[in-house]
């Protein structure tokens, strides 16, 4: 055991020479977050773009959602407040009216 615990302090001794203590000072925290705002990577910066703008869109899907059903966004328009059967059933349009069998008699000759 003795020579296991040796070799351990030996190799606790040897990374204490080898990594130095940092004493932190006043400029610790502001270096240290340079440091680390040096590794981000652009795909970082493009992934958090990414969640803003999703979070966004859902935002906006949310109030058009919320706008659509609410008394605001009813369309007070009378066409829209009928069904489809109605809407053709008081359409007189004149290429209907062939359909129905009132056409212009040209004159005979």
């Amino acid at each position: 055991m003795s020579d296991s615990n040796h070799g351990l302090d030996h190799l606790l001794a040897r990374y204490r020479e080898i990594t130095p203590d940092l004493d932190p000072g006043a400029g610790f925290m502001p270096m240290l977050w340079e440091r680390i705002e040096a590794r981000r990577s652009f795909a970082w910066k493009l992934r958090l773009y990414a969640r803003s703008l999703v979070s966004v869109v859902a935002a906006v899907c949310l109030a058009v959602t919320v706008f659509q059903f609410s008394p605001l966004g009813a369309v007070s328009n009378p066409i829209y407040q009928q069904t489809y059967l109605e809407t053709l059933t008081n359409d007189n349009a004149p290429e209907t009216l062939a359909y129905a069998g009132v056409v212009l008699a040209e004159p005979e000759q």
